[in-house]
């Protein structure tokens, strides 16, 4: 075990709990300055760097270079393509996804984005509007961002006998020695801090959620016990998922959510009027979409858009960032035998088509519903993200099979956000350790570290149901992507420079 690399990644989040506990306003302020610091000055370097590692991954893909297969000419596939599909789902991008996509279409067709001002909120005409910065921000390039150019850079480099850790993003452009001491250390452990402090802020604030929820059954009352009950039972979940290991529980889950999903994406598509209302919403919100998308991805700060980009985007990305060096990582753990252009069109394309899907059945369904003159607006108008978990509810209550339906979609987001835990504890355990398959004692440490973080952070909060602290951890999440800015940024000359010289070597060798 790489003890430095293990004390980086650990001191930082005990240090944040530290102060927290102490004076919680003080860390509240240290946050949010921090992160408005933070959005202000890189918000448009993330901006320029996400859209460009979807366009050198698509490069790479289409040209010739994309028939490199990761982990070597010989490896051979450990999923099937369903299967790898389905773990690549559900373990990057599609827990958090899930769990906005009731709330981030309804509330853009509440208040409209800045690109799209002139638009009536809550008519027709904010439908796919509200769609297509949905689709923005959890489609294309945010799957790009999470696991191309870093999953393509570390698959190359494992060829070459590096381990599958952050810093061995840093071998082709640092000396040996830097990449071997202490700077190599920061680089894995606050890679750890980074993908951690993304995790534990949605899984805190999940569980508020799901305390809330179930405080209205007449049997149970949200209280604290209730909401660290709520904790244990997810974290317990997911730490026995990532003991059991990739091919058995985070398999077993991702299957699972997957089922799960086509099974409440049916009964919202087909219970109930507005299905073929939906399906032509999808393909004229995703037009809108890629009509749009240069000048939604590079939207310029301004008086009127400074806010809003800091709040959406900007978070957006820096959140996404974070996680971008472990996803990475476990992304190419779980590619070895595929190629590039498959990793390139199942991550960048396929995904995020499937997450927009998702997006316009959930969200889509919010705003059909409330164009028909039944509320599912009013608590998010009211409380915003606190509402989140409320809205689905919401909408899924007005279906048919309503009583059917809303323990499926309460188990889905439990599921999802449990899969997304599992996979980080196993990656932070491959960070520390060095090695792809880490000892189930390690992955057991971190997967009890984030349940541990996530129960006291509830506790610090002052008075029942008070999220304060997981906003302090969420704009920690933006403060935590900048040490990895430099990581990722790397890949856009590393990925595509290394998968040429090892479609080369290939070539050299069949002659």
């Amino acid at each position: 075990m790489s003890q430095p690399a293990l004390w980086v990644g650990a001191v930082p989040l005990l240090v944040f709990l530290l102060v927290s506990a102490i004076n919680l306003a003080l860390a509240k302020h240290f946050t949010e300055t921090g992160k408005t610091i933070v959005s202000n000055s890189l918000g448009g370097l993330w901006q320029w760097m996400v859209v460009l590692i979807f366009l050198t991954a698509l490069a790479i893909a289409i040209s010739p270079v994309g028939q490199v297969r990761l982990g070597g000419v010989t490896a051979k596939p450990s999923f099937k393509f369903f299967d790898w599909c389905a773990v690549l789902i559900c373990t990057l991008l599609a827990g958090g996804g899930v769990f906005w996509s009731a709330a981030e279409p309804l509330m853009h067709f509440i208040s409209p984005p800045p690109l799209f001002k002139g638009v009536v909120p809550m008519t027709p005409s904010a439908v796919d509007p509200a769609l297509a910065v949905s689709f923005l921000h959890w489609g294309f390039l945010a799957w790009a961002l999470v696991a191309t150019t870093t999953t393509i850079t570390f698959s190359m480099l494992e060829r070459r006998g590096e381990p599958l850790r952050p810093r061995s993003l840093l071998v082709p452009i640092l000396p040996r020695a830097w990449v071997d001491g202490p700077i190599g250390d920061l680089a894995d452990g606050l890679s750890v801090v980074a993908a951690i402090a993304g995790t534990v802020g949605p899984l805190g604030f999940l569980s508020l959620q799901l305390s809330d929820a179930a405080g209205m059954l007449p049997w149970l009352t949200n209280s604290a016990g209730l909401q660290s009950l709520v904790v244990v039972a997810l974290t317990a979940i997911f730490a026995t998922s990532t003991v059991s290991g990739i091919q058995k529980g985070i398999k077993w889950l991702s299957e699972l959510n997957v089922w799960l999903t086509i099974a409440l994406a049916l009964g919202l598509l087909f219970l109930g009027p507005g299905g073929l209302w939906l399906i032509q919403h999808f393909f004229s919100g995703l037009f809108t979409n890629l009509v749009h998308l240069p000048q939604m991805a590079m939207l310029p700060r301004g008086t009127d858009t400074g806010q809003w980009l800091n709040w959406w985007t900007i978070f957006y990305w820096g959140w996404f960032l974070g996680y971008a060096p472990l996803m990475g990582l476990f992304t190419a753990g779980v590619s070895r035998g595929r190629s590039i252009r498959e990793l390139v069109l199942a991550v960048a394309i396929l995904c995020p088509l499937v997450t927009n899907l998702w997006f316009t059945l959930v969200g889509g369904k919010g705003m059909y519903l409330a164009l028909n003159g039944i509320d599912v607006t009013s608590a998010l108008a009211n409380q915003g993200i606190n509402a989140a978990a409320s809205t689905l509810l919401t909408i899924l209550s007005q279906l048919p099979l309503s009583g059917l339906l809303i323990p499926i979609g309460l188990l889905l987001v439990v599921l999802f956000m449990c899969t997304s835990a599992d996979s980080m504890s196993y990656a932070a355990a491959m960070v520390v350790s060095g090695r792809d398959e880490p000892s189930q004692r390690l992955r057991l440490f971190w997967a009890l570290m984030i349940g541990s973080l996530t129960l006291v952070l509830l506790r610090i909060g002052t008075g029942l149901g008070d999220s304060t602290s997981i906003d302090a951890l969420q704009s920690f999440i933006v403060i935590a992507a900048v040490p990895v800015t430099p990581l990722v940024l790397f890949t856009l000359w590393t990925a595509p420079r290394l998968a040429f010289k090892e479609w080369q070597r290939l070539g050299q060798a069949a002659d």
